[in-house]
């Protein structure tokens, strides 16, 4: 019986709506005014007839009906005021009654957004610069939505303009320009280097060379720089092992990331890293960074802002150079070397003939390699302020074995 009365409801619903239906069409017919609006945006204009909505199934019928879509426009006002006092924003409001209005303007609105472009940092040639952002544009809804409501409501219609106004980026050429301050440059000398040891170092900074460290980020130097291999682009040299120069594919790396470990440090950064077992001649005891497959590099950005790292290479000299955030701080750090043992005399009588060639005189002796001494050291940071020094800190204590000077002798 229920399933019966909702049928007849249903069907005496679809009559009165047919009816309804052919009365807007003979009104059309006799040039019944609806109302209209027109909504201008830049340079064009779109005109919207409020003309009745042709129901598609029973489910639009019953929106049409609860939503007004179809009733004078004194009844939409009346309903678009309800939904506004319970909390509606004007546009929420107007798409109850409009749904074909707000359907067009929002294509409107689709084909006038334009998204901002941030700024953004680039690296060429060597050098940091910044590219300047664009603003975005889009229709300001929240005041086109309040003047359609206003012009339905107190003019039955007319003529509204759509505001355009700029979307603001995030990122801006000037927050950019503040992080491209010089905080340090070191520079380190392989002049001495054999040519595949040059190629090395030279290889294991082109490696570094225009990162960016964003802040509270690390950087691993072997993660960036890679495998020491040969079909990664390296070649043999010496390296230090267990405190001998022995041959091994990328000797010469270790001078590359001492450089940037100490360029680094000048800028303030966190930083961890090894010593080798003996102190290279190129830099001060304490101030090393050995690289090899169990010992990183780690340089943490403890900034505000993000780090970034270029490497000029002229000759046999290349450039670290760190900028970021400017800072109230100048930091340099120092090496103090507490004991110095110094290398003994190694005397090695060359039977097999390594070093001299058969016939020549006995007893006749030749360097075969330079000793080192071995070095007790300490490394500290000294932070400076208005030309003050305000912090001494201790960050490394190092040990490094001495190597004996070989003679070769002929038996």
């Amino acid at each position: 019986m229920k399933k019966f009365g909702r049928s007849i409801y249903i069907i005496a619903f679809l009559v009165c709506m047919l009816l309804t239906m052919g009365a807007a069409k003979v009104a059309d017919e006799q040039s019944t005014e609806y109302s209209t609006l027109t909504v201008v945006y830049g340079t064009d204009k779109y005109v919207y007839t409020d003309k009745p909505v042709v129901p598609s199934d029973f489910t639009v019928i019953e929106q049409i009906a609860a939503r007004r879509i179809n009733a004078p426009l004194s009844q939409k006002i009346e309903y678009m005021d309800e939904c506004i006092a319970r909390g509606a924003d004007y546009k929420t409001a107007v798409k109850q009654c409009f749904p074909v209005l707000v359907r067009e303007l929002d294509g409107i609105s689709d084909s006038v957004f334009v998204p901002p472009t941030d700024a953004k940092t680039v690296y060429e040639h060597g050098v940091f610069s910044v590219v300047p952002e664009k603003a975005g544009r889009r229709i300001n809804e929240e005041k086109l939505y309040a003047s359609i409501y206003c012009a339905f409501k107190f003019s039955g219609g007319g003529e509204v303009k759509a505001t355009i106004s700029d979307i603001p980026p995030i990122i801006t050429a000037e927050m950019l320009r503040a992080e491209l301050y010089p905080r340090s440059s070191y520079t380190t000398d392989f002049s001495g280097s054999s040519e595949e040891r040059a190629h090395n170092v030279k290889l294991a900074l082109s490696k570094i060379d225009g990162l960016m460290i964003p802040a509270g980020e690390t950087l691993s130097f072997n993660d960036t720089v890679g495998e020491r291999t040969e079909a990664n682009g390296f070649k043999q040299a010496k390296i230090i092992v267990d405190g001998k120069y022995i041959d091994g594919t990328g000797g010469g790396v270790c001078q590359a990331s001492t450089a940037v470990y100490n360029a680094a440090l000048i800028a303030g950064l966190s930083c961890a890293a090894n010593a080798h077992s003996i102190c290279p001649s190129y830099c001060p005891a304490g101030l090393d960074a050995m690289i090899s497959s169990v010992s990183d590099l780690l340089i943490t950005n403890t900034t505000t802002h993000s780090i970034y790292i270029a490497v000029k290479v002229s000759g046999r000299t290349a450039t670290v150079k760190v900028y970021g955030e400017q800072s109230q701080y100048k930091i340099k750090p120092e090496s103090v070397v507490l004991n110095v043992e110094k290398c003994a005399e190694q005397e090695v009588v060359d039977n097999e003939y390594k070093y001299f060639e058969q016939g020549v005189q006995s007893g006749k002796r030749m360097l075969v390699s330079l000793g080192k001494d071995g070095v007790t050291s300490e490394t500290y940071i000294n932070v400076y302020k208005d030309g003050q020094m305000i912090k001494r800190v201790k960050v490394r204590e190092n040990t490094y074995r001495a190597v004996p000077q070989v003679i070769a002798v002929a038996p």
